[in-house]
């Protein structure tokens, strides 16, 4: 079973090595639980397609009253389906393909137009009420079908990157040419509530690593900076609805616990900030390796990053991580050195935003208490409990505290890419999360002056 949240498990009776395995002389009694060794597993599944789970973790067994293995369950965080390759470290994968959550609307390819009425033989008084209840209104949708390649480009120094969108169109075939009625018979859906027609788009995005062919954990740290953009242009997190590769001449689907599930069948809400018309893929790709080039920058960079869309539970975890990754992010990626405070890290962060920016997020004439109270929050929860002690009011205004220091290190970071400031103006005014963010970061007025 998969599930994306949690990875692969897989429960076998009788076990991989059968009954009087060594293992079960290990004096575990039926239903006890056991920690093993990693390893790669081979086996097939419906309709004989090979899958391979990688990393694969025995966790516990049972056995009869003898010793006899009776069941035994694994789990993986890793699955290839279609071939059985030793180990997610083999170099023998290409033409690395991903498909994310959102991406079709950075693309501004608009491939469907405006709906017209038209005259079409057979409909008669068309678009007049008739006596009866009939109301034929005959129309066309203009629709641009079929692959567009190169939508959007980029690379790192390990990758480079080309975006495709794919829209429904009809068969093409001497019969279809031959027959027009056939184009329509194979669009056409046919369900005992009535026939319909789907038309879609399709977007993703090519990999190709430098160095080919790659391993799978390889292409999985190349789709790394695409699912990035996504959170940065989103605001939301974003999980990858599939991974395929190449290998041997043969198409394989890798799937991998990426920690955020993918949900293509959910209603967009379309809330992007920016796009590629704002941010170029390969502008975007060149920031992306510029903020992280060093080993540090790297972690402090993700770290940002990976605090888009996250809400921990306990605010204490919110402030320590927020406070974290602003002062990682300032330090490392943006040269602020090892000599600042966090006090002035922190000023110097939402100094590099414009000053209407700062307005409208009513922190231009609060900036000294909003670093000052930032840095006590954060010095209190780290160390349990500050050398001098502030009243709070409640544990709400540690939320106001760490939502501000988030917005201000992702609004920086949204400049640094190359967002202008109008854009973030308005998604500051309109985008339903950072709209909220933005109104709360006014209320560390209700803090005590210190």
């Amino acid at each position: 079973m998969w599930n994306p949240q949690s990875g692969a498990e897989l429960e076998l009776i009788g076990g991989l090595q059968g009954p009087g395995c060594d293992n079960a002389d290990a004096g575990l009694a039926g239903g006890e639980a056991a920690e093993f060794g990693e390893g790669t597993v081979y086996g097939e599944i419906d309709g004989g397609k090979r899958v391979t789970l990688w990393d694969a973790e025995r966790r516990r067994y049972t056995t009869d009253l003898v010793g006899e293995l009776r069941e035994e369950y694994w789990c993986s965080s890793w699955v290839c389906v279609g071939a059985h390759i030793s180990s997610a470290d083999q170099q023998s994968l290409s033409n690395f393909r991903v498909v994310v959550d959102d991406l079709y609307y950075l693309t501004n390819d608009s491939r469907f137009a405006a709906p017209r009425w038209a005259k079409i033989e057979g409909v008669e008084d068309a678009g007049e009420h008739k006596p009866d209840g009939s109301f034929l209104a005959p129309y066309v949708l203009p629709v641009v079908g079929g692959v567009r390649a190169d939508v959007a480009t980029g690379a790192t120094s390990s990758a480079s990157y080309s975006v495709f969108t794919n829209v429904t169109r009809p068969w093409i075939s001497e019969a279809t040419e031959a027959m027009p009625d056939l184009k329509l018979d194979f669009m056409i859906r046919r369900t005992r509530a009535g026939p319909s027609i789907t038309i879609g788009v399709d977007t993703w995005t090519r990999i190709e690593p430098t160095s080919s062919p790659a391993s799978a954990r390889d292409l999985l740290g190349e789709a790394q900076p695409l699912l990035a953009l996504m959170r940065l242009s989103t605001y939301g997190v974003c999980g990858a609805a599939s991974m395929s590769a190449v290998c041997d001449g043969n198409e394989v689907s890798l799937l991998s616990h990426l920690g955020s599930p993918s949900s293509p069948e959910s209603p967009a809400t379309a809330n992007v900030i920016f796009t590629f018309a704002d941010v170029s893929l390969e502008s975007f790709m060149r920031t992306w390796e510029r903020l992280g080039h060093t080993p540090q920058a790297r972690y402090a960079r993700d770290m940002t990053v990976g605090q888009i869309g996250h809400s921990p539970v306990m605010v204490e975890e919110h402030i320590s991580q927020v406070l974290g990754s602003a002062e990682g992010f300032q330090r490392w990626c943006l040269g602020g050195g090892k000599g600042p405070s966090l006090n002035q890290r922190l000023l110097d962060l939402l100094d590099r935003l414009s000053v209407p920016i700062q307005t409208q997020i009513g922190l231009d004439e609060r900036a000294e208490k909003w670093a000052t109270w930032a840095v006590w929050a954060r010095n209190n929860v780290d160390h349990g409990g500050a050398e001098k002690h502030r009243p709070v009011a409640d544990f709400y205004h540690f939320k106001v505290i760490a939502d501000s220091v988030r917005l201000v290190t992702y609004l920086v970071a949204l400049t640094e890419f190359g967002v202008d400031n109008e854009t973030i103006e308005e998604a500051l005014r309109n985008h339903p999360r950072l709209s909220v963010i933005a109104k709360r970061c006014s209320q560390i007025a209700d803090l005590p002056s210190v």
